[in-house]
């Protein structure tokens, strides 16, 4: 389902739009094909100088047959994060505070003796990830991704009493490396700096000047709105909402695609929009990013080069994904996917904005084949390891694959993904477990066997020579079959090229993504068609003349 609409006025600052937007044209396709067989739905809202466009696909649950729709509400989780940093430009910009504060000035007594032991751990450390406190507090619990509500109880006085622990040690400024903890720290001492709660705060000088309506913090004790759509895990079950107190800064927002695009449109706007200069100063680079490359800014992570970058986040928590980003400047586009299911969204908001995740270098790992194996995280979703030349790879189920680099003994980073894999071992020193370490949760799934893979073949010269050509799926959706000196390789619109791989005549599957082609032809033998079967759906494409 789509709707096109003008951005409206908003506090006379922003200004209305008097054409349509023009997202791409396979949008809707691409959600339908993502929501298929799916028990929640999905969201996107493009915003481009035209103005705002819609679209949505599924429901909120098998057993509540609303559509999804703009006005729907989700968690967006991590994507809080670039509000909590928005929320500090902006108290950076009216003289509240400065980026190079330590937090402690805010959260401890003037006299208190860990101000100079905490000193290092600036608002701005914080916000890039590079502070050095761990990604959650020892003292949040003994099993706070076991917990259906794992933020529910930890305030103030947890995150002070947290921070005194870990932070005296903390290796400030050594690498980038991601931390809720550390955003909550920042949320909390904004609000202390205004003399109030993080909450209030961003309400007064975020929320409020930008007119979202829809979007707030999931406090603990807070009500559930009724277009709140409920979240489902990997197996497709509902799984309980998240609440916040003090980890709040980290990942408590709820929102609608049509608020994130009025979101999105001020921050790619110019400088008639609302909290300009605060959106320009969290968008420019201030660290590089190791592990995922691109770079950093406040809160959001950039890639590309300076002539078009993609600025993005990403979130997620116990049931919900989403994906938030944009091209800045006038000419640029934005983009926003919410959905109520565990399945990421990513590549979805990546692909919509021409962009594909930065792609670090992974060095080789030493006995690689130690890692090899299926890893169910849920009877329907698994993240496969395999092995190419020395470099292992994950791939989650129906997404594709995704090197990873050693970042200590047995932990590795994922290529282009906010997001670490740990393995365990038994006492005999054999791999019997990963934990996916993502939207400050951990998800431990045990090692079982790969699956055996299709059987690849050679197809003769003659055979692999009739199928180029151009296959239209969607007025604006076409695979392109070329044939090159390896074998066959298709494009989709707007995708890049990518090598398929014969299991017999007209049978065809993917090495990075898990789907296959098949080719059809008429009574006469003629190549005619081809089917894209991927997560379960069937997307048939007729062949041009």
């Amino acid at each position: 389902m789509k709707t096109t609409v003008g951005l409206g006025l908003l506090f006379a600052l922003l200004v209305v739009a008097i054409a349509s937007a023009k997202p791409p044209a396979d949008v809707q396709a691409r959600l339908d094909a993502f929501a298929q067989g799916k028990p929640g739905g999905v969201a996107v809202a493009w915003v481009d100088a035209d103005g705002a466009a819609f679209f949505s696909a599924g429901k909120f649950s098998a057993d509540d047959a609303r559509a999804i729709t703009a006005d729907t509400q989700f968690e967006i989780g991590s994507v809080t994060k670039v509000f909590t940093a928005l929320l500090l430009a902006e108290s950076e910009r009216l003289g509240k505070v400065s980026r190079n504060d330590p937090a402690a000035m805010y959260l401890l007594p003037a006299d208190d003796p860990d101000q100079v032991k905490l000193a290092k751990i600036t608002l701005l450390a914080l916000t890039t990830h590079s502070s050095g406190l761990p990604r959650l507090p020892a003292n949040i619990g003994a099993n706070p991704d076991g917990n259906p509500d794992p933020y529910a109880t930890y305030d103030r006085a947890a995150l002070v009493a947290g921070l005194r622990l870990h932070g005296p040690a903390a290796p400030v400024g050594r690498s980038v490396a991601y931390s809720n903890f550390g955003v909550s720290v920042l949320g909390e001492a904004l609000g202390a700096a205004w003399g109030t709660t993080y909450a209030a705060a961003l309400e007064a000088h975020v929320l409020g000047p930008l007119g979202l309506k829809h979007t707030a913090l999931a406090m603990r004790g807070s009500a559930w709105p009724e277009g709140l759509a409920p979240g489902h895990g990997g197996d497709g079950k509902r799984v309980g909402h998240w609440t916040f107190l003090a980890c709040a800064p980290a990942g408590a927002l709820r929102s609608s695609a049509r608020d994130l695009a009025i979101f999105l449109q001020a921050a790619r706007g110019g400088a008639d929009m609302p909290l300009h200069a605060a959106f320009a100063a969290t968008t420019t680079a201030q660290r590089p990013v190791e592990d995922m490359g691109g770079q950093i800014g406040l809160g959001w992570f950039l890639q590309g080069d300076a002539a078009r970058p993609v600025v993005w986040h990403n979130g997620g928590t116990g049931g919900y994904r989403s994906f938030v980003g944009f091209v800045p400047g006038a000419n640029g586009a934005g983009v926003a996917v919410l959905t109520n299911h565990q399945a990421s969204v990513d590549e979805i908001g990546y692909a919509l904005l021409g962009s594909k995740p930065a792609k670090p270098a992974v060095a080789a790992v030493t006995d690689p084949e130690t890692y090899v194996g299926r890893y169910p995280l849920t009877p329907a979703f698994a993240i496969d390891i395999t092995a190419a030349r020395g470099t292992l790879f994950a791939q989650a189920t129906g997404q594709g694959r995704v090197g990873l680099r050693e970042t200590a003994p047995d932990r590795f980073a994922l290529a282009g993904v906010p997001a670490e894999i740990s393995f365990e071992r038994d006492a005999a020193g054999k791999v019997v477990a990963l934990v996916l370490h993502q939207n400050g949760a951990d998800q431990r799934a045990p090692r079982g066997d790969l699956p055996p893979g299709p059987k690849e073949i050679a197809l003769p010269a003659a055979t692999l020579a009739e199928y180029p050509g151009a296959y239209r799926a969607a007025p604006q959706a076409v695979f392109t079959v070329k044939l090159r000196e390896n074998g066959l390789a298709v494009q989709l619109t707007g995708q890049g090229a990518a090598p398929v791989f014969a299991t017999a005549r007209d049978e065809f599957f993917y090495k990075i993504v898990d789907a296959r082609i098949s080719f059809t032809r008429d009574a006469a033998g003629k190549v005619t068609g081809l089917i894209l079967h991927q997560n379960g759906r069937d997307l048939p494409a007729k062949r041009e003349p």
